[in-house]
């Protein structure tokens, strides 16, 4: 768990050699068209060309009928019929299914931070408190506990009690403070994480040490259209903490404190470019 003072504005920053000497966009320039005019048409052909795809990635097939949805930056706070509390992260999707036996979340796609009801007023008491991602079933002991399920693996964050993870191998018990990482192959601690993978939760991205790359591929979750880094600046480290609601004053404070600049082709395409 990293101390307050590892979350300074930003800071551990590295210098970048050189300046970007590519511009690619430069050369639809024509002796009728100025760059300028070229920009513009290149980004209304990026937007309108992706208009097709972008209604599938706001709603992907993989929340179709889910219980509970988020867009793409937008978090929710639901208060279920236990008295657990269920905060869906950006676009994200669950189901829930309540039995006589058990209570179950299943994490369809996305991230979710879920503090446990008491369950008091179960007719046959306490039930069982399971989520069920792509790559394990997790029992809830009583607690509160951030999940994230990516394409490869599913992050668990524990942050009061006890958190069992049932997936390859013996089960694990992952304790308040601890984070694990499981794939197909297992799972393993994570002791040095870049990110706190649950201030998402508050609102927040907290960043120690992080890679501008990680950086920018985190906020642009959070963003409706294209974010993208420049690879000369992609391993510069950045610690810090950044507002989840206003995106486009975390990528002015990266600017403010790197040798970096933010390029806005259009309100849909930006692009995080070397000084």
């Amino acid at each position: 768990q990293a101390s307050e003072s590892d979350f300074h504005r930003v800071a551990d920053l590295q210098g970048v050699a050189g300046e970007v000497a590519i511009d690619t966009l430069g050369r639809l320039q024509s002796a009728r068209h100025s760059r300028r005019h070229a920009l513009k048409l290149l980004g209304l052909g990026v937007v309108v060309s992706g208009i097709g795809g972008w209604g599938l990635h706001e709603r992907p097939r993989s929340t179709w009928g889910a219980d509970y949805v988020t867009g793409v930056g937008e978090r929710r706070l639901f208060s279920l019929s236990d008295g657990t509390r269920l905060q869906l992260n950006t676009a994200s999707a669950v189901d829930v299914q309540f039995s006589a036996q058990r209570r179950l979340i299943t994490l369809r796609r996305g991230e979710i931070f879920i503090d446990t009801g008491n369950d008091s007023a179960s007719p046959s008491g306490h039930r069982e408190f399971w989520v069920q991602s792509q790559h394990a079933r997790l029992q809830a002991l009583g607690t509160a506990f951030a999940v994230r399920q990516d394409a490869q693996s599913t992050r668990l964050r524990v942050e009061q009690s006890t958190v069992v993870i049932h997936s390859a191998g013996q089960p694990i018990r992952v304790e308040a403070g601890e984070e694990y990482l499981i794939t197909p192959h297992g799972s393993r601690n994570v002791e040095d994480s870049p990110m706190n993978a649950s201030a998402w939760a508050q609102g927040q991205l907290l960043a120690k040490r992080m890679r501008l790359r990680d950086l920018i591929a985190e906020l642009a979750r959070y963003r409706h259209g294209w974010l993208s880094c420049d690879p000369q600046i992609a391993e510069l480290q950045v610690s810090g903490v950044f507002q989840l609601d206003d995106i486009d004053q975390a990528l002015s404070a990266v600017a403010d404190h790197l040798p970096v600049r933010i390029e806005r082709f259009t309100s849909l395409w930006s692009r995080v470019v070397a000084r």
